[in-house]
């Protein structure tokens, strides 16, 4: 008899035939065949970034630090801060998976640790997608399975967050190990692993609610409501625990009572809950005022379907770069942004029409976990981390895509398969050619304009050599500053700077983020409570010069610029006066 999971899949046999036995070897449609073509892929795209440690630049390096407070017995602290502060932010799962690592090889130190963090990276990255593929054949053969993974090997933002020390590839996999078990859960074993997989997921990322959501949703839809009380009851464990440790800590006088003026301010998105920060309409210019939620999230939602479109195929900008190469222009010639707009938004609808087939074809599972998810995103108010965001997910959104797909090709052969059937073919060809094709122009980009050298001295002065993605002239001017800084300030001086704890793992010197104060009196007072003595000024993440600029110009008699990169774009100033 037919098993449940194969009545699932769509049209099995009918995707079989569309493999096209007749043209290729038997072997090469073997399921641990294709697994090893797979692995081949993922070895192709890693063995260029193997060498040195792993990416600890911008959130990275948040999580390394709270490893480092874990691992050495100082609880979970950010130890760049003044006050060495607790943290409220992130979860700690992968904060302990990092102090784990630092206390098996008995140092703490970014380059001896975090050499080994990316070869373990390597390998979870390799299961990631031995599970994605997994995922797949569970629901569709393996002509569909291995195409959906390749979507997903050569996702932009799937390889470039495997590379940094970020939690989105384990909880990824965590999210696919999670619905599997939710298909399965009326054994009492996956039952239990789902609930353990949930709460990891919780543990790595706050948006591992939508796990929560998915799994007491999964037996309100088959009307158990028992079981769905009791599931409520289990969740509200973790959910609860990390919310009192989180009210513990702001209800403290190390709290309430900080180190500095606007260490716990709502824009100081490191130092203060996801709920603070997002109560601002614009975290990265707080001068805005108070969110518009109903207006933030209304355009959010209209954008999403291009924000998925982006997640299964690249993102804007290497559409743009593809289109100009194929029609020859320049960006001077200004290819129409709003064309590549349109055809982002049509995947992305393709991909929802495809969650909504799995929806009327009462295949919950999916639909369940993802639509949670997309309302949380649209929630959030950073549009550009929804690449980021969506990346999680980007083997439910591919296998929406090709359920859409699969749909298509059931209606219109149905009526005369023999004959349309290589119509069919050349279409989907098409389809898949031009996705690939766009993947692999920009993984060739990527690699050939976006992966450069970084070279610089570590806290023990040590050459560290390696490659990273993105590491562009911005990011290799600031680390130059970096440089400057760690030869010449004093071991007590405090650094404020956009990604302060890269700063701190660079240097081992206390290190902040600057005030985001229009006004430059009210600026300079804030800094005056730090104190601050080295300000590093530029196009970074918050772009401080926004800020910090009309304040070295506002008090010339405090700052002193005393380096300055070839290229002008990163400045440091140095506090002169007494304070």
């Amino acid at each position: 008899m037919e098993n449940k999971d194969e009545r699932n899949r769509p049209n099995a046999d009918a995707e079989a035939a569309l493999f096209g036995s007749r043209f290729i070897p038997r072997w090469l449609r073997e399921k641990r065949t294709l697994q090893l073509i797979l692995l081949l892929l993922v070895a192709l795209i890693w063995l260029p970034r193997l060498q040195g440690p792993i990416d600890l630049r911008w959130d990275g390096g948040v999580y390394y630090i709270l490893g480092t407070s874990l691992a050495e017995g100082k609880g979970y602290r950010l130890l760049n801060e003044p006050g060495e502060i607790d943290a409220v932010q992130y979860p700690p799962v992968l904060p302990a998976i990092i102090a784990g690592f630092q206390l098996v090889l008995g140092t703490s130190d970014p380059t001896t640790v975090g050499t080994w963090l990316r070869i373990s990276a390597f390998f979870v990255f390799c299961l990631f997608i031995l599970t994605v593929f997994r995922f797949f054949t569970d629901r569709v053969s393996l002509f569909w399975s291995f195409l959906g993974t390749v979507l997903c090997i050569f996702s932009l933002h799937v390889y470039f967050l495997s590379d940094l020390c970020y939690p989105e590839i384990p909880f990824a996999l965590l999210t696919l190990l999670f619905i599997s078990c939710l298909r399965r859960e009326s054994r009492a074993s996956y039952f239990i692993l789902a609930y353990v997989l949930a709460t990891a997921s919780y543990g790595l990322r706050t948006v591992g609610l939508a796990a929560f959501a998915a799994w007491i949703l999964s037996s309100l839809v088959k009307k158990e409501f028992k079981r769905a009380a009791l599931k409520t009851l289990l969740v509200l464990i973790p959910i609860f625990a990390w919310q009192y440790y989180i009210a513990t800590i702001e209800s403290s006088d190390g709290y309430n009572q900080p180190a500095y003026a606007y260490q716990r301010a709502p824009y100081m998105f490191y130092n203060v809950t996801y709920a603070r920060n997002m109560a601002l309409h614009d975290p990265f210019a707080p001068e805005q005022g108070p969110a518009r939620n109903l207006q933030r999230t209304f355009q959010n939602v209209v954008k999403a379907p291009a924000n998925l479109g982006e997640t299964i195929s690249t993102v804007r900008g290497y559409w743009l770069i593809f289109f100009q190469s194929l029609t020859g222009s320049d960006e001077s010639d200004g290819f129409p942004a709003w064309f590549v707009f349109i055809v982002l938004y049509m995947i992305g609808l393709a991909v929802l029409a495809g969650l909504l087939l799995q929806l009327r074809g009462g295949d919950w599972i999916v639909p369940l976990y993802l639509l949670p998810y997309l309302a949380a995103m649209c929630f959030t108010p950073f549009p550009e981390q929804y690449p980021r965001y969506l990346m999680p997910v980007t083997p439910l959104l591919s296998f929406c895509f090709i359920s859409f797909l699969i749909f298509i090709k059931d209606r219109f052969s149905a009526t005369d398969p023999a004959k349309r059937s290589n119509i069919i073919r050349i279409a989907f060809a098409l389809v898949f050619v031009s996705f690939f094709s766009i993947q692999f122009f920009c993984l060739q980009h990527v690699f050939r304009n976006d992966f450069e050298t970084a070279a610089y001295l570590d806290r023990q002065n040590r050459f560290v050599r390696r490659r990273l993605f993105f590491n562009n002239d911005l990011q290799i001017d600031f680390d130059l500053c970096v440089d400057f800084i760690k030869e010449n300030a004093a071991g007590q001086a405090i650094v404020g700077a956009g990604t302060p704890h890269w700063v701190y793992l660079r240097t081992g010197l206390k290190a902040v983020m600057p005030p985001m104060e229009k006004d430059a009196n009210r600026a300079q007072e804030l800094l005056d409570s730090v104190p601050v003595r080295y300000l590093i000024i530029g196009q970074d993440v918050v772009k401080s010069e926004r800020y910090m600029l009309p304040v070295v110009q506002r008090f010339p008699d405090r700052w002193k610029q005393v380096y300055s990169t070839p290229s002008k774009v990163f400045v440091v100033y140095e506090r002169t006066d007494q304070y």
